[in-house]
């Protein structure tokens, strides 16, 4: 989770502490209207719809296969929230009142924000970049020269998703196995892969591999142009980490479709632990044992035990 994301989770919680606190007073004593008030907008506005927030703005985009449509709204909605949501407490004994119905506004604004944010990325079509199209126009003819003059350049841009990619263009298959992508070199994982809505950026990101040069050599094989296969840094140490090979042991770190397409006689466990529908969710391209473990409430030692007895340890 990013940093807003984070603060909206935390600040649930907090809200959700001092609402319980409200609660106890009002039960104990004769309370105030204004914690009445205090109580009821604390858990609402505090902890159930903050809460919403950065599990919205975290899991859905991931979901989905998208990125955020407008990341640098979330700050924004994140102090208008808080600020709103604290300020309508602090004016509610004086209601109504020109403070709490500004304060009131920043609240509905800070709604809107989040709805239209997450309703754009998940209904609207991801946008093009045109950076890519700018800078290969910008560059010399010289550094073009593998391109043939007559063969029309691929639109390819980072938000594409990669089985569109691979489907469209199968001679891409190569791009990526050479850049760090190798279990695409197996034709059954190629085909789960095509259909999981994950863009070029989130793998790139995944796989620790530069996007912009990235693109360019995609587009370039598409093209029907030559282009430099391999990538420049050898991906080696930190960045191989959650990457499996075959005759390698599972371990918590690995991927869950890394190990489907190196091992796929551990098809059964997974079927065992989380039905058919891990098979089609776009969770298992960027998902490891660990996390998937975590979040369907299973013994991260107990899977791992039969993935690798299922894989032949």
């Amino acid at each position: 989770m990013d940093r807003y994301t984070k603060g909206f989770v935390i600040a649930s919680l907090v809200y959700f502490f001092v609402a319980a606190v409200l609660g106890i007073w009002m039960g104990g004593a004769d309370a105030a209207p204004w914690v009445h008030f205090a109580h009821v907008h604390f858990n609402l506005l505090g902890f159930m719809t903050m809460m919403i927030y950065g599990v919205g703005y975290f899991i859905l985009p991931r979901f989905n296969g998208r990125t955020l449509r407008w990341p640098s709204w979330v700050p924004i909605h994140f102090y208008l929230a808080n600020i709103g949501l604290i300020g309508m407490v602090a004016t509610s004994p004086e209601r109504p009142s020109t403070g709490f119905t500004l304060f009131a506004v920043l609240s509905v604004i800070s709604v809107a924000l989040f709805a239209v944010n997450l309703g754009a990325t998940m209904l609207l079509a991801p946008e093009a970049q045109a950076e890519t199209d700018e800078e290969a126009e910008a560059q010399p003819a010289a550094a073009r020269r593998e391109e043939p003059a007559a063969a029309p350049r691929a639109d390819i841009h980072p938000d594409m998703r990669v089985g569109e990619i691979l489907s469209r263009w199968p001679e891409t298959v190569d791009v990526f196995v050479a850049n760090g992508f190798a279990s695409l070199a197996n034709p059954e994982h190629r085909e789960q892969v095509k259909q999981i809505p994950i863009t070029l950026r989130m793998a790139c990101q995944r796989h620790n591999v530069d996007l912009d040069p990235m693109v360019e050599r995609l587009i370039a094989a598409a093209s029907g142009g030559a282009v430099p296969l391999a990538a420049a840094e050898s991906r080696t140490g930190p960045s191989r980490k959650g990457r499996l090979s075959r005759g390698e042991p599972i371990g918590s770190e690995n991927i869950l479709g890394d190990i489907l397409a190196v091992y796929p006689e551990t098809v059964k466990v997974f079927r065992k632990y989380y039905g058919e529908g891990c098979f089609s969710c776009p969770g298992q391209a960027t998902e490891s044992v660990k996390q998937s473990a975590m979040m369907h409430n299973i013994s991260e030692r107990q899977i791992l035990a039969e993935l690798n007895r299922a894989a032949g340890f």
